[in-house]
């Protein structure tokens, strides 16, 4: 429908017939007699009655079986996350572990304990640094599920 203003357009006699046919429609009185009016009438009657579409029959079962999946698919990401980390820090350990080995044994901090020979291992850094970094990881994976559209 249109809103135009202008009285003596052919638009206006369009809106006037389409007003006249909803007016009828709403009354539910008889045919008008006037063929515009009629048309819009049958018109709007033909959309009122139209079928509707329904969601198909198995519409809940399709929604739940690709909720699961993106549940799935975000175990994954958060793993594939966790792993990528910790290969980014093993490779960091590998390209600086001999820098940071020497800073360790001439620490005489470090020398004192008892544990100097366990901390001056390039393993148990890198095991407690891709730790660490699996750990920043999850908690972002986490925070950015909460703020997103898929928190549950």
């Amino acid at each position: 429908m249109s809103n135009d203003s202008n009285t003596g357009s052919p638009r206006n006699a369009d809106w006037q017939a389409q007003e006249r046919a909803l007016d009828q429609l709403r009354r539910g009185t008889q045919l008008s007699g006037v063929r515009r009016v009629d048309a819009y009438r049958a018109v709007f009657q033909a959309v009122a009655q139209a079928p509707r579409s329904e969601p198909p029959v198995d519409f809940a079962a399709v929604t739940a079986r690709a909720v699961r999946e993106a549940q799935i698919d975000e175990y994954i990401e958060r793993w594939m996350i966790r792993i990528t980390g910790l290969i980014a820090v093993v490779a960091v350990l590998v390209y600086a572990g001999p820098m940071l080995l020497d800073s360790v044994r001439t620490s005489t901090a470090l020398a004192l304990l008892p544990s100097s020979v366990l901390l001056g291992s390039p393993w148990v850094w890198a095991a407690g640094a891709g730790t660490l970094t699996a750990a920043a990881f999850d908690l972002w994976a986490k925070a950015r599920a909460v703020d997103g559209p898929a928190h549950a």
